[in-house]
């Protein structure tokens, strides 16, 4: 309960810059880009002290090639992120448009 009211709370107060400067509602965007932002405000990047986490909450499982003490880019970060992401909602994609509220979980 604590996470879906602290989501919604995001949803109200998150602002996004677009490429032009200006400010846009960040309710203007698919759910899944919200889901992002919010992800991305509130798990920030992680610095390779906290491995074997990297980029934005992301496990380094085994066989995976991300090494201890390597930094990953803000633009390697997103594409991880967003690489999750989608894989947790495949996961619950029988609950339809709830599959990407029930990945965040």
């Amino acid at each position: 309960m604590k996470k879906l009211l602290m989501m919604f709370f995001a949803l109200l107060t998150v602002m996004v810059g677009n490429a032009a400067g200006r400010k846009i509602n960040i309710m203007n965007l698919p759910p899944f880009e919200r889901a992002v932002i919010i992800i991305k405000k509130f798990e920030t990047l992680h610095h390779p002290k906290d491995y074997p986490y990297v980029g934005y909450g992301h496990r380094v499982l085994p066989g995976e090639p991300y090494r201890r003490g390597v930094q990953l880019t803000e633009k390697q970060a997103d594409a991880l992120l967003r690489k999750d992401l989608r894989k947790f909602v495949s996961l619950y994609k029988a609950y339809g448009k709830d599959a990407l509220l029930l990945s965040e979980s």
